[in-house]
């Protein structure tokens, strides 16, 4: 069986939708750690028809707070991606992930666990100031 080789792609921020809530420390703390390097080094991975952040809530807020216009994506389909809950109070199906996303209903801050295929570790470069003027 061939792998599939993942390439990462730059999104417009605005289209991007978490699929559950965030730490606002973490965000805070990753926020800093992005200015101070002056580059953007780990691709979001995305649900490519919809546009939910499968991992990468955090990184999401950083891009909103720094007023980037794209950010570095992977992009997956969750028919390729396994996904489970953290937590045993949560029904967390790739449907239902799906559905509360696109109605405003995401889940609490580490529910939702996914195990991405191949290309899951790509790592990337971009410099801040291309991220925020667009392309």
């Amino acid at each position: 069986m061939s792998e599939i080789q993942r390439e990462i792609v730059l999104v417009e921020v605005q289209k991007l939708r978490h699929i559950e809530d965030y730490g606002r420390k973490r965000v805070i703390w990753l926020k800093n750690k992005i200015i101070d390097e002056e580059i953007w080094t780990v691709p979001l991975k995305i649900d490519h028809e919809n546009f939910l952040v499968m991992d990468g809530q955090h990184r999401m807020e950083v891009a909103k707070e720094l007023n980037l216009k794209h950010v570095p994506c992977l992009l997956y389909s969750y028919d390729e991606v396994k996904v489970w809950s953290l937590r045993d109070n949560h029904e967390v199906t790739a449907r239902l992930v799906i559905e509360r996303a696109l109605s405003d209903n995401i889940y609490p801050y580490k529910t939702a666990k996914h195990e991405f295929p191949d290309g899951s570790d790509l790592m990337c470069e971009f410099q801040l100031d291309m991220l925020k003027k667009g392309i």
